[in-house]
């Protein structure tokens, strides 16, 4: 993350028994998307995920693990990639994060 990021907006959706809520972070230079911190688990049965937060980078594409600081108001990714994100949970994450990402398209084109 080394470009400037701003959080711009929020998002939290369903899908079955999968939960997740995500913050979609621009670039202050080109507002192009940078990446998003997000979290995901389930509800009510399976696939029984943990939750689990995460900071998808749209450069790369890759997942990696995250932990907020709250003493110092800092997100830090941790251990680099997380290359065991299960399947279904990454297929479900991306399904979210591109619906999220377009709505986010559309409503900056109107302003």
């Amino acid at each position: 993350m080394s470009d400037q990021l701003e959080m711009v907006r929020s998002f939290v959706g369903y899908e079955d028994n999968n939960r997740m809520w995500g913050k979609i972070y621009v670039s202050r230079t080109g507002r192009t998307v940078g990446g998003w911190l997000l979290d995901s688990w389930s509800e009510h049965g399976a696939p029984y995920w943990r939750p689990k937060l995460h900071w998808f980078d749209k450069g790369d594409g890759k997942f990696y693990h995250a932990y907020l600081d709250l003493d110092r108001q800092a997100i830090h990714l941790r251990s680099g990639e997380d290359k065991e994100v299960e399947p279904e949970r990454a297929k479900f994450i991306k399904k979210m994060l591109d619906k999220w990402e377009l709505e986010w398209l559309q409503d900056e084109a109107k302003k």
